[in-house]
């Protein structure tokens, strides 16, 4: 590895920041697997200092994807108590494989922002009385 490799990890950080700043685990692997590049090439080259920083970095990328995971998940779990108006009620809808979601479990759903998006529209259908 080299200092131009550093550059070219550098740039598909770049490119995938321009994709649209996808904020799911497809993305943060992306980025946590060039930081990683990066990481061996500051190594290779006697920065450790800076390398240091970045396995920071690349640590608290990690983080903050289970994190989110678990912020989405607490959230919905949060609204189908709330609508349900009853903790147990509201697991078992979770757990429970629903027509709505293509005979998917709502709590299989929460592993992206796409997924919670439509639990959490699904939640507010239920709450305002349209359940078709």
């Amino acid at each position: 590895m080299s200092v131009g490799h550093l550059a070219e990890v550098f740039e598909e950080l770049k490119q995938i920041r321009r994709r649209g700043g996808k904020q799911n685990a497809q993305a943060h692997s992306e980025i946590a697997s060039s930081l990683e590049d990066a990481y061996a090439v500051l190594i290779e080259a006697g920065q450790r200092e800076t390398a240091d920083l970045l396995r920071v970095v690349i640590v608290e990328l990690k983080s903050l994807e289970k994190s989110g995971s678990l912020v989405r998940a607490l959230e919905i779990k949060t609204l189908a108590d709330r609508v349900f108006g009853d903790p147990a009620k509201a697991e078992t809808w979770l757990q429970r494989p629903n027509r709505s979601l293509s005979g998917q479990k709502p709590a299989d759903l929460l592993e992206d922002e796409l997924g919670a998006a439509v639990v959490r529209e699904l939640l507010e259908r239920i709450d305002h009385g349209i359940f078709a």
